[in-house]
């Protein structure tokens, strides 16, 4: 059954095995996610090149998401067994220390005490554990705890009464933006990014790290922080897809206030064309069970509803007992919610001006194919812009999209409703169907007799170019 909102999975140890990745491909994985706030260099190498093998392989054009640290503040290294603390210790945490000593806690951002305040909340582990600022030193923040737990090694810290400056990007995570353009990514994620310039900043590093490649990675937004909501919409226009990363923005604003952001965000995204992912703790009970709670499945369902892109699984992947169950229980979910009429869209029957033609064209092709009852549409799209317009308008139909690369088939993984594939360039309309009807018999992705809407431009292979869009019986 036709599936239109993409499922991606953060990888780690749990999922670092072809056997294991293979049966998520299988039960319906899009596009993969590496964390470079976890692991190493040479483990991101070996899962990305594992991917890539795995999307030969199965046929899957599998995108890969590089989602480097930025301005996350994290524990450094402690005890396998973790550091406890309970309510009413008062802890001390190092900000020039690497490892736990003398009973300090490593805190890897030097210059952090002088941005903090007496009283100010930190809150670590998701929210698990709460500490308030007692005392501060050039080098060193003293807390009281006010709920306790179990500490662990690069866990990270959120500070919702503090107005810290800290910079997008770190020194560090050049090297994340060396790898993401070395693999041809088809994403970089910015974690925490707070406005327009600093997408503007991360684009500007990548081409400098990639002169003279031709595809680089686009840029997804990661919105974390309340900075970053004020500023969505230059945000939007910036980046090339938004995350709606729940988890730290729910530790950073009222933690009842996510859902509604949520529905803002998405909107937002959709209104301008752009991919939006929504992640963190969907199936988070999953990292232990094979069954998700009732309220992480009515989770998954609204995010479909809200008419997400992408939803993206964390540590139920990375670090869960079930990460192939996870993506089959989100593919279950999702094509059981789509089969519904909550998540439909309408077209506005408002008269438009100024609208662009391809924008016209993109509209039309969905009024369309809900006219005469087609099958599918399919698209010709260089530079994937084409596909993710025609997706923009949610048809309730597949959007078959052709390309001439690789690149550019799995970026269009991550949009909702596309299914693309390459093909050779083609020298006119005629020649683009005739490629194409290969494509989708082969599938079984329609039958003879199906109607289909062609949407493509005149010369075929000029992107940008488009203006043509027509009703075809498949013969």
């Amino acid at each position: 059954m036709f599936r239109a909102t993409k499922i991606g999975a953060t990888l780690g140890p749990a999922s670092a095995t072809a056997e294991v990745v293979g049966q998520m491909v299988r039960a319906g994985l899009n596009f993969a996610r590496l964390n470079f706030s976890h692991g190493t260099l040479e483990s991101h190498h070996a899962l990305a090149a594992l991917l890539r093998q795995l999307a030969h392989e199965q046929g899957e054009p599998l995108a890969l998401v590089v989602d480097v640290r930025g301005g996350k503040i994290r524990l450094g290294l402690l005890p396998p067994a973790g550091v406890t603390v309970n309510t009413g210790d008062i802890i001390t945490f190092n900000t020039a220390a690497v490892d736990y000593q003398d009973g300090e806690i490593p805190l890897d951002w030097p210059g952090l005490p002088g941005q903090l305040k007496a009283g100010e909340r930190i809150l670590l582990d998701d929210g698990r554990v709460e500490v308030r600022v007692s005392r501060l030193t050039p080098e060193r923040i003293f807390a009281e705890v006010s709920e306790g737990g179990t500490l662990a090694s690069r866990k990270g810290l959120n500070f919702p009464d503090s107005a810290l400056k800290l910079p997008a990007l770190q020194p560090s995570d050049e090297a994340a933006l060396r790898f993401a353009v070395a693999v041809q990514a088809e994403y970089v994620a910015l974690s925490f990014i707070t406005s327009a310039r600093e997408v503007e900043a991360a684009r500007q590093t990548l081409r400098r790290l990639g002169a003279g490649q031709q595809e680089l990675p686009a840029l997804m937004a990661k919105i974390e922080r309340g900075e970053a909501v004020r500023n969505i919409e230059e945000i939007v226009a910036a980046a090339d897809a938004i995350m709606v990363a729940r988890g730290d923005l729910g530790l950073e604003l009222p933690e009842e206030q996510v859902p509604l952001l949520q529905k803002k965000l998405i909107a937002v995204a959709r209104a301008a064309g752009k991919p939006v992912v929504v992640a963190t703790q969907l199936l988070d009970s999953m990292q232990l069970h094979r069954r998700p709670t009732r309220a992480e499945v009515s989770d998954v369902a609204n995010a479909v509803i809200d008419h997400s892109d992408a939803l993206l699984l964390t540590n139920e992947t990375a670090t869960g007992a079930y990460p192939a169950e996870a993506v089959a229980t989100m593919a279950e979910i999702i094509t059981t919610t789509e089969a519904s009429p909550y998540d439909d869209t309408v077209l506005s029957t408002v008269p438009k001006t100024n609208v662009s033609t391809e924008k016209a064209v993109s509209e039309l092709s969905r009024l369309l194919a809900e006219e005469v009852g087609a099958k599918l549409i399919l698209a010709a799209s260089i530079s994937g812009e084409t596909g993710r317009l025609i997706s923009q308008v949610r048809p309730p139909l597949p959007i078959l999209v052709a390309t001439e690369t690789e690149h550019v088939a799995r970026q269009l993984n991550l949009s909702w409703g596309v299914k693309s594939f390459v093909i050779l360039p083609c020298a006119s309309i005629e020649e683009l169907i005739s490629r194409s009807l290969l494509y989708i018999k082969q599938h079984q992705l329609a039958a003879v007799g199906d109607k289909m809407i062609i949407v493509a431009g005149e010369p075929v292979g000029q992107a940008g170019n488009v203006n043509l869009v027509e009703v075809r019986e498949i013969r």
